[in-house]
């Protein structure tokens, strides 16, 4: 049973988790933030986004509001420096609560980024995808915990749906590794675009990966679900021990 603050998760039994904990334990850190991908104000987005200019030399616009601005912003945080990545962690979340218009939190999210910024060139913080890793769900329930997205880019479906097809081999990456982020579904979600994606696929002409490679992975990387799910609505962010004990 893996312990996440006051919450109790029930690894399964599949390749996924098996090496989701083998990353987990060989860095025994615990997780910097439990965060939910609620929305941010305008004003504190703003803020945010003169902080980045000012740190990174960005030319982000200080309202972004079209679909065109945010990938404008997408593209300069996958070339930014890997060693700062943690200090856009942040407005990255932001960014894609942003691109969602949503203003209810659909997952809650697991993160390690600072510590994983500090310790990147010390310890590994990603392992590449087993070979006998299973295909990801096409569907996913409240409380099913799944494994956050390796890349900084996008994976092809997000770049079908956002229709950002600029620099395609910078910015599309399938979830070809693992890392510790791990996130908890807070609704029931289908995945239904593997014919879509079949076709952006042939009209874009795509190399980076294959077409079995890129529906296998379309879709969700369940790797347990939550057995208190009703503690869910009382996480403790501010609790952020982790355990693991074999059953």
């Amino acid at each position: 049973m893996l312990q996440v603050s006051n919450i109790k998760i029930k690894l399964m039994d599949n390749a996924l988790a098996r090496k989701w904990l083998e990353l987990y334990q060989s860095l025994d850190i615990a997780p910097d933030q439990i965060i939910h991908n609620t929305g941010i104000s305008d004003g504190d987005f703003a803020n945010k986004i003169k902080e980045a200019n000012r740190l990174f030399g960005f030319d982000w616009p200080t309202n972004p509001s079209t679909q065109a601005d945010y990938n404008m912003m997408h593209k300069d945080i996958e070339t930014a420096p890997k060693d700062k990545a943690d200090l856009l962690q942040s407005i990255h979340n932001d960014l894609h609560v942003k691109e969602s218009h949503g203003s209810e939190a659909s997952h809650i999210q697991i993160v390690w980024s600072e510590s994983l910024g500090q310790f990147y060139k010390k310890k590994p913080i990603s392992i590449d995808m087993p070979d006998d890793a299973e295909s990801f769900k096409k569907s996913i329930n409240h409380g099913d915990v799944y494994l956050g997205y390796p890349h900084v880019g996008k994976s092809p479906e997000v770049c079908m749906l956002q229709n950002d097809i600029s620099d395609l081999p910078q910015t599309c990456r399938i979830h070809n590794k693992i890392v510790c982020d791990v996130l908890i579904s807070l609704s029931n979600q289908t995945c239904n675009t593997d014919d879509d994606l079949l076709s952006w696929y042939e009209e874009n002409k795509i190399t980076m990966f294959t077409k079995e490679e890129m529906l296998k992975y379309n879709g969700w990387a369940k790797i347990g679900e939550v057995v208190n799910k009703d503690d869910l609505q009382s996480i403790d962010k501010e609790n952020l021990k982790i355990s693991y004990a074999n059953d």
